[in-house]
């Protein structure tokens, strides 16, 4: 991600399980360019690796995504850390979330 000021984010999702159209799981983390992970550039506290979990139902042609995750091999003060971060993570699943169905109805 690159801000309007230009400072850049990277991120990295390395992918454990693919079971299309059922299931999704990865370990995301802050990166730099070369894919190194790297602490996150607003806290030291944030956990280095987040295991994402996904699964997508379908029921009379709507799709139902359950995410769950959480840290991995992360200290005692990055778990509370984390647990802290709850509201603010999910103002921005959220604020994507509305973007995609924005934009799904556009072209459905």
């Amino acid at each position: 991600m690159k801000s309007a000021e230009g400072f850049e984010m990277w991120g990295k999702f390395v992918y454990h399980e693919i079971n299309s159209p059922e299931k999704l799981v990865f370990v995301n983390s802050f990166s730099d360019a070369e894919a190194n992970t790297i602490r996150a550039p607003f806290s030291e506290y944030f956990p280095l690796e987040i295991m994402n979990k996904l699964s997508f139902t379908e029921d009379e042609g709507k799709t139902t995504l359950i995410m769950r995750g959480g840290p991995i091999h992360a200290t005692e003060e990055e778990l509370k850390f984390f647990e802290g971060m709850h509201d603010s993570m999910k103002q921005g699943f959220g604020g994507t979330f509305d973007q995609l169905d924005a934009y799904l109805a556009k072209i459905v």
